[in-house]
């Protein structure tokens, strides 16, 4: 009989510490719940941020152009203006003047492309706030050639610089256009 006293005393015993250690695992796991529910918060908001961040960030900078017109009579220095906006996504290029304002300081890579028709030459740069800093030459020679000249150049420019092309000194003052001249830009990186 002492047996069947001790057995039950011993299963209570263990009952009881097995209760304990399972209220203590319920807690645990309750803490953890709530653990992971709030780091899931986080990371919603942080993911949110970050996209926030990447759809109004000011480093997001690039434009695209096209002359879609053939340009004659244009003078020493005259603005070429690429009239069609293939993408701007600051809004900081301006196709009635064929302006770019610099939106942020830093690195940029500008390049232009410029044609000419048949016994046709002209020089345009690359210009900012009238200063120019890169040239091509663009000559269709003689017969039945057309010409076409590229340039593309990284410059430090700053916050509201104005950079155009324009025509050189030289040239019989047409430009080809018809969407085969264009004019870009993008930031390599903001210096702010």
């Amino acid at each position: 009989m002492l047996l069947l006293q001790i057995g039950p005393v011993l299963s209570q015993g263990h009952a009881k510490h097995t209760e304990t250690r399972l209220q203590k695992l319920e807690i645990l796991l309750d803490r953890q719940q709530s653990i992971n529910k709030e780091l899931q918060i986080e990371i919603s908001e942080c993911k949110s941020m970050k996209d926030k961040k990447r759809q109004n960030s000011p480093t997001a900078v690039a434009f695209s152009t096209q002359l879609t017109t053939h340009l004659t009579g244009l003078g020493h220095h005259a603005a070429v203006i690429f009239d069609k906006v293939i993408l701007d996504t600051t809004s900081s290029y301006n196709n009635g003047d064929g302006v770019f304002v610099v939106p942020i300081t830093g690195i940029y890579v500008f390049t232009w492309t410029v044609s000419v028709g048949v016994d046709d030459w002209q020089n345009t740069e690359l210009v900012v706030n009238g200063i120019p800093y890169a040239y091509t030459k663009v000559d269709s020679g003689t017969g039945s050639d057309y010409g076409s000249g590229t340039q593309i150049v990284v410059l430090k420019v700053n916050k509201r610089d104005h950079i155009w092309i324009r025509t050189g000194n030289t040239g019989n003052g047409v430009v080809d256009g018809k969407t085969f001249d264009t004019y870009s830009g993008w930031i390599l990186f903001p210096m702010e």
